[in-house]
């Protein structure tokens, strides 16, 4: 784990009201504890602290000067950032450390290159993105990267598959999965075919049943036609009887 400095300014002023003012100046309220010594409420510069922390990321040894003598270690335990415009910090939380003793930090785990699974339109899954170490902090890494490039479609790479120094304890499950390359994920959309023939079929059923009704039809008018003539000729007949 790298060490840096950091520049931060004790705070004497607590409460949701000094926070509000202190990050309308500029600042990020702070605080440090651990260790079995006092909490202390600290302020810092946004700007320069946005700096580190692009310079050095989270996962770092900070060496700070709260008040007159040495400067200690410290690491960060958590930065509160705003909900919705994530650029912008709240608030953060240091913890003292020993360099002696063993620290628990969560490593962020970078992947590197592109599966040859992916080239035959595999789906990349990354479900783990840190691993969670217990070591010395000097021991510990700023992140672990991990190469996919041989991935192909069906590969899985779980915990107990990434190397680490002996003396670096990995506190995840073994069998969880990190990254794997899965089949990709198709649609089948179920189309329905009319044959010709049985477009066809309906067609001369249509036309038959058109058939049938037209002669159906003049049978039924012939029929219609039919008693008015004889009932003409009847009368005829009695006309002149």
């Amino acid at each position: 784990m790298q060490q840096a400095n950091l520049e931060v300014q004790q705070r004497d002023t607590f409460g949701k009201q000094s926070a509000r003012a202190i990050r309308r100046a500029g600042e990020v309220p702070a605080v440090v504890y651990g260790r079995k010594q006092d909490t202390i409420s600290l302020r810092i510069n946004e700007r320069a602290f946005k700096q580190f922390l692009r310079t050095y990321g989270e996962n770092v040894i900070i060496n700070i000067e709260v008040a007159e003598g040495s400067p200690e270690p410290v690491i960060i335990k958590e930065i509160q950032r705003d909900p919705v415009e994530k650029q912008v910090l709240l608030h953060a939380d240091f913890i003292r450390i020993s360099l002696d003793e063993p620290v628990t930090s969560a490593v962020p785990i970078l992947l590197v290159g592109t599966p040859a699974g992916a080239q035959e339109g595999g789906v990349v899954e990354f479900p783990l993105r840190v691993l969670t170490l217990n070591c010395l902090p000097a021991l510990m890494p700023n992140d672990i990267t991990v190469d996919i490039t041989d991935m192909n479609i069906g590969d899985i790479i779980y915990v107990q598959d990434i190397e680490l120094e002996d003396e670096i304890e990995v506190l995840d499950e073994p069998q969880r999965m990190i990254v794997s390359v899965s089949q990709p994920r198709v649609i089948v959309e179920e189309v329905v075919e009319v044959e010709e023939g049985e477009e066809g079929e309906e067609g001369e059923e249509g036309e038959e049943g058109a058939a049938e009704e037209e002669t159906a039809t003049e049978d039924a008018e012939e029929e219609r036609t039919e008693p008015e003539v004889i009932s003409r000729r009847r009368g005829k007949d009695e006309d002149e009887e």
